[in-house]
C-alpha cells in the first residue's frame, strides 16, 4: 500500500539520490533503476516507514519525484549562498527582542501564512507533533492579558509571585513599565504564539523551542516585532485558572510565548554581538 503517496515520473534517469536521503530507509531502486517505496505500517521511526520529511522529493534533479499529494513544481527553489549568506547574517544581527508594540492587527493572511511554514522547522525524527496555541487578534489578547494581569497583581499583594522572582525582582519588573514595557507580563503584545508538543514524545523539548525561534526570524524578514516571553510562565504556574484559559493540555511542554505584532519603535541598524574565543572550545582528536 502506498501510504506516503509515492510517484515517479518517466523523467527519473535512476541516480539514486532519493535512495541516499531518505532517512527512514523505505527507497530503494529497482531492476529498472527506477525509485520504488515499500509497503509501511506507520509513519515515523516507530514504524518503520516514510518520514514525511520530502526529501526525495527536494533532491531530485528531475523533479520526477511527487509524494504526500505534493509536486516538484510547487516547490520554492533553493536559494544561492552568494545572497542568502549576507541576507542571513542582516537577518539574524537585526532580530531584536520588541517590548513595545502598535495597537494594531497583523493582517490574518500573513499570520496564516507564517504559521503554515512552521511545517519546515527541523524536529526530532521529522514526527511533527509540535501544536500552536494563537491568538491572533488584539482584542482577544486584551482579554487574556487583563486577566492574567489582575490575577498576577492579586497573588503579588498576598506575597506570591511568579516563580524564581521574589518581590525585590519583581518590583524591579514592575518599574520597567515606566519606559522600556507597557506591562511587566506580556509587553503589551497584540499577538501571540505558542508552541507545545506532548511530553515524552520524541524529541519534545528542542521541537517546540527550534519552531518558536524560526517564527521568530519569520517575524523578522516580515517587518514584524516578537519577544520570546518566559516570564508569563512562571507567573501563570501560581495561576491555573487562568493558565486553563490557554486550551492547552497538561501533559504538553511549553517552552516560552512568543509576543508578536507591529513595532512601536524601529531599529536602525543590527547589533555587533560576537562569541569571545574563550567561549568557543575546539576539539582536536589524535
Amino acid at each position: 500500500m502506498n501510504r506516503a503517496e509515492f510517484h515517479v515520473a518517466d523523467s527519473c534517469i535512476g541516480c539514486g539520490k532519493c535512495v541516499l536521503v531518505c532517512p527512514g530507509g523505505v527507497l530503494s531502486l529497482g531492476e529498472d533503476h527506477k525509485p520504488r517505496i515499500k509497503d509501511f505500517s506507520e509513519f515515523g521511526w516507530i514504524g518503520h516507514g516514510c518520514w514525511r520529511c520530502e526529501h526525495c522529493l527536494a533532491v531530485c534533479p528531475q523533479g520526477a519525484i511527487r509524494i504526500l499529494g505534493h509536486k516538484p513544481e510547487d516547490s520554492l527553489p533553493p536559494v544561492s549562498p552568494d545572497s542568502a549568506a549576507p541576507f542571513m547574517d542582516a537577518l539574524i544581527a537585526g532580530r531584536h527582542s520588541h517590548r513595545r508594540y502598535l495597537d494594531r492587527n497583523v493582517e490574518k493572511d500573513i499570520i496564516d501564512d507564517m504559521v503554515a511554514r512552521l511545517g519546515n522547522a527541523p524536529n526530532g525524527s521529522n514526527k511533527q507533533q509540535v501544536e500552536f496555541t494563537l491568538i491572533d487578534d488584539k482584542e482577544q489578547m486584551k482579554i487574556f492579558r487583563s486577566a492574567a494581569y489582575n490575577r498576577m497583581t492579586e497573588l503579588a499583594e498576598q506575597g506570591i509571585y511568579p516563580e524564581g522572582f521574589e518581590g525585590i525582582y519583581y518590583e524591579d519588573m514592575k518599574n520597567w513599565e515606566k519606559t522600556v514595557r507597557p506591562d511587566m507580563l506580556l509587553c503589551g503584545v497584540p499577538h501571540a504564539l505558542i508552541p507545545h508538543a506532548p511530553i515524552g514524545s520524541g524529541e519534545y523539548r528542542a521541537d517546540v523551542l527550534v519552531a518558536g525561534t524560526y517564527f521568530e526570524l519569520l517575524c523578522a524578514c516580515r517587518g514584524l516585532g516578537s519577544v520570546m516571553l518566559t516570564f508569563p510562565l512562571n507567573a501563570l504556574k501560581q495561576m491555573p485558572e487562568i493558565k486553563s484559559m490557554l486550551e492547552i493540555p497538561e501533559d504538553h511542554y511549553i517552552g516560552m510565548i512568543i509576543g508578536f505584532g507591529y513595532p512601536e519603535i524601529e531599529y536602525a541598524r543590527g547589533t555587533q554581538r560576537q562569541i569571545p574565543p574563550e567561549r568557543i572550545h575546539r576539539l582536536t582528536f589524535k
